[in-house]
C-alpha cells in the first residue's frame, strides 16, 4: 500500500474551525505537542480480503525545529504492534511529543509515519527503540536536548537501507511568525488546537472533498463526523500555548540564584556595615553567574529570562534589607532557618550595570509576579 494523501483540518480546544484568534506569534511563550490519537483503517491485500490476516506496523513520530541559526530533528518510536487486516485499530493514543519548548523558531515540522515491518533486524531494532525510556518529549534544555538526538540517530539508522512498506505518511509544516496574518490554516501558520489529519481512501476518492470542517469533533478517543466515528485512517495532534514556563528548579542556574540568597545570611557575622555591603556584592556577583547560565538557557524565552533574572535581584535587594534593618536575634532566626546551597561550579562572570537593573526591576517583577499567578505558577522562595 502506498503513502496516502492526507487532509489538514484544524479545530479550536472549543470545537470551532474558526483559529484566527489562535495564531501562535514568536517569542510570545511555549509549545506543547500531544500526539492525542492515531485511527487506523487497514484494508488489507486481495488475499487478506479473502482468507484474513495481520500486519506488524510500527508508528514514528517526528518533529522539527526549524531556525536560521540550527534545526533539530527529534524522531521517537510512538508504538508497534501486530493488527489484524480488515478492520479499524487505535493507536498511539495520549502520547507527549514536544513539552514547552518556546516559540522562537521560524516553524515547527510534524511528521508520523506508519511502517508494515517484515524485516527481522528492522523489528529488532524497533522492539528496542519502543520503550518509554526512550520516547521522552522534545525540549531544548540541556539534559533531555542530548539524549533525544542520541535516540534519534539510532532511530535513522535502524530505518536506513529498509525497504519497508510504508502505511501512512503524514507532514504538517506551520510557520510562527512574528505577527498575525488573516486566514493562518491557509498560509500555514502554527496556532493552538487540533491539528487533525485524514488520510485518503483509494476506494472513496471523494470523501475529503466534500467533507463539513464544522461537523469534525473530537472525542477523547478519536474524531467523529456529525457523530459518527471517521473510518478513513486520521491522527489528531493537540497544540497548547502558554505564555510563561515558570522557574526550572532542576536547572544550574535555579542553584545560583540560590546560592545568592543564601550568601546574605553572613550578614549575621558581619559587624560593620563595609561587611555587610561586602556580602551583598557576594551575593550579586553569584546572581550574575546565574543570569549568565540562565542567558544561556535555549529552552526560556527572552522575555521570561529577564523577568526571572529581574525577580532574583529584586529578592536579593529586599532580603539584603530585612537582614540589615533588624536586630541580631532577628538575623540568626532567619539564618537558622534557612538552607544554605553548596555548589563545586563557578562559570565565568558577565558584566550587568547593576544601577540600571535597580530602576528596571520592581515593575518587570511585579508584572511577571501578577503573569505567574494568572497561569497556576509559582515562583519558588
Amino acid at each position: 500500500m502506498g503513502s496516502l494523501g492526507t487532509r489538514k483540518f484544524y479545530k479550536t480546544f472549543d470545537g470551532a474551525s474558526d483559529v484566527g484568534n489562535n495564531q501562535i506569534l514568536k517569542n510570545s511563550g511555549y509549545i506543547s505537542i500531544v500526539l492525542h490519537s492515531v485511527f487506523y483503517n487497514s484494508k488489507g491485500n486481495f488475499w487478506q480480503r479473502m482468507f484474513g490476516g495481520s500486519d506488524k506496523i510500527a508508528l514514528t513520530s517526528s518533529i522539527s525545529y526549524l531556525s536560521t541559526a540550527r534545526t533539530i530533528e527529534a524522531i521517537a518510536i510512538q508504538d508497534k504492534r501486530k493488527v489484524k487486516s480488515d478492520i479499524t485499530h487505535i493507536l498511539g493514543l495520549a502520547r507527549l511529543v514536544a513539552l514547552k519548548i518556546p516559540a522562537n523558531a521560524d516553524g515547527l515540522e510534524l511528521k508520523v509515519v506508519m511502517t508494515a515491518i517484515k524485516d527481522d533486524s528492522f523489528e529488532n531494532g524497533i522492539d528496542l527503540m519502543n520503550n518509554k525510556e526512550f520516547q521522552e518529549p522534545f525540549q531544548l534544555s540541556s539534559l533531555p536536548i542530548g539524549q533525544i538526538l542520541a535516540v534519534t540517530k539510532v532511530i535513522k539508522k535502524i530505518f536506513a537501507g529498509i525497504e519497508e512498506s510504508i502505511e501512512l505518511d503524514a507532514t504538517f509544516a506551520g510557520i510562527i511568525s512574528k505577527s498575525k496574518v488573516s486566514d493562518p490554516i491557509e498560509r500555514e501558520r502554527l496556532t493552538d488546537g487540533y491539528l487533525i489529519m485524514i488520510a485518503n481512501n483509494e476506494e472513496d476518492n471523494d470523501y475529503l472533498e466534500n467533507l463539513d470542517p464544522e461537523k469534525l469533533q473530537v472525542e477523547a478517543d478519536g474524531l467523529k463526523y456529525n457523530g459518527e466515528r471517521v473510518e478513513h485512517t486520521n491522527i489528531i495532534y493537540s497544540i497548547t500555548f502558554e505564555t510563561l514556563k515558570g522557574v526550572d528548579e532542576n536547572s544550574k542556574w535555579f542553584d545560583k540564584y540560590q546560592l545568592a540568597l543564601s550568601k546574605l545570611d553572613d550578614i549575621i557575622f558581619q559587624d560593620t556595615e563595609e561587611g555587610k555591603k561586602r556580602v551583598l556584592v557576594e551575593s550579586r556577583k553569584l546572581w550574575i553567574e546565574g543570569s549568565a547560565l540562565l542567558f544561556d538557557d535555549p529552552s526560556y524565552t527572552s522575555k521570561e529570562q529577564a523577568s526571572i533574572k529581574g525577580t532574583y535581584f529584586k529578592k536579593i535587594n529586599e532580603q539584603y534589607q530585612s537582614l540589615t534593618s533588624g536586630s541580631s536575634e532577628e538575623f540568626l532566626n532567619q539564618f537558622l532557618a534557612k538552607t544554605v546551597v553548596n555548589l563545586d561550579f563557578i562559570p565565568s562572570i558577565k558584566q550587568y550595570d547593576v544601577g540600571t537593573i535597580e530602576l528596571q526591576t520592581n515593575k518587570l517583577t511585579t508584572e511577571y509576579l501578577k503573569e505567574l499567578s494568572a497561569s497556576r505558577l509559582v515562583f519558588p522562595e
